[in-house]
């Protein structure tokens, strides 16, 4: 069986085409556009900017799984939809005009996925899953391959992009308020455990997360599936609002992210230091594989 999965994030909004039984899947093609929907949220609203841009992406990819004759397709959004005022008229309004139907997930159901999934790619019993999205992070802690703790907090590279930063480049001040705005959040946090408890490597998923990855073999000449934190502070330590050099080198790397992966690997690194996690291993599978694979295949 095919079925086309549609992410609707607060960053990019993702097509995955995938070949399934029901007991493996397989990823046949992949389609990606950066729309920064928690840009078009005012006062809590998504605006009719946004809703435009939701069923312009949702239309374009509807056609392109007729012409590969894929007519299952599913749909879900996270912290993009998840947490404005209208979303219920935006959810209609999207339906009407594209003909899909959009699962919105809650920050909980998310961290679920985020762990199902990456638990479909690396074999880890105890540890932490982190997943650094546009609009909001998801951390996620377990024990004996069941979880233990989850917790979804509105902090995301594009949020602190948008709050934080004039430029394209976040300055040593606007990184320092990101931080601070990070550890806010941490600190609310109400189940402890999941700051308080140690764990040396953690499990990381989403976008900024494999960026980060590409940066640092890039500037090591390396080709590893993992990076230590020191990695990451030595990369912010590396790359100046000021320098031109390093907006070339993240525009050879990850030229869709230009404006957001700074911004992103500060929330990561502080994550990092506030939890002491040495080393992140990087998931090539998360919610979407999760939501496939739960919501999909088991059909729980």
């Amino acid at each position: 069986m095919i079925v086309g999965v549609i992410d609707l994030g607060s960053n990019t909004i993702r097509l995955s085409i995938y070949s399934y039984d029901e007991n493996s899947f397989k990823l046949l093609t992949n389609k990606k556009t950066m729309a920064g929907i928690i840009s078009y949220i005012e006062n809590g609203r998504l605006n009719k900017e946004g809703e435009d841009k939701i069923c312009k992406v949702l239309n374009s990819y509807r056609e392109l799984l007729e012409n590969f004759d894929v007519h299952d397709v599913r749909c879900f959004s996270t912290a993009s939809l998840r947490n404005i005022t209208n979303r219920d008229e935006v959810l209609e309004k999207v339906f009407k005009r594209t003909g899909i139907k959009v699962d919105v997930l809650s920050g909980q159901e998310e961290a679920d996925l985020d762990f199902i999934g990456t638990k479909l790619f690396i074999d880890i019993g105890d540890g932490i899953v982190i997943d650094i999205g546009g609009g909001s992070t998801e951390l996620v802690t377990f024990e004996d391959d069941k979880v233990i703790a989850a917790e979804s907090i509105n902090i995301g590279s594009l949020s602190m992009f948008n709050k934080h930063t004039q430029g394209l480049i976040p300055t040593k001040k606007e990184r320092s308020e990101i931080q601070d705005d990070v550890i806010e959040h941490l600190d609310k946090i109400k189940d402890r455990s999941i700051v308080d408890d140690k764990h040396k490597v953690a499990i990381g998923v989403g976008g900024t997360i494999r960026a980060t990855l590409r940066l640092v073999n890039a500037y090591k000449g390396l080709e590893f599936k993992e990076f230590s934190t020191g990695d990451v502070r030595e990369l912010l330590d590396q790359i100046k609002a000021s320098d031109k050099a390093s907006l070339s080198r993240i525009l050879k790397i990850c030229p869709d992210r230009i404006h957001t992966i700074i911004p992103g690997m500060t929330v990561l690194y502080t994550i990092l230091r506030k939890l002491d996690i040495k080393m992140v291993i990087v998931s090539k599978y998360g919610v979407r594989e999760g939501y496939l694979y739960h919501n999909i295949i088991k059909g729980e």
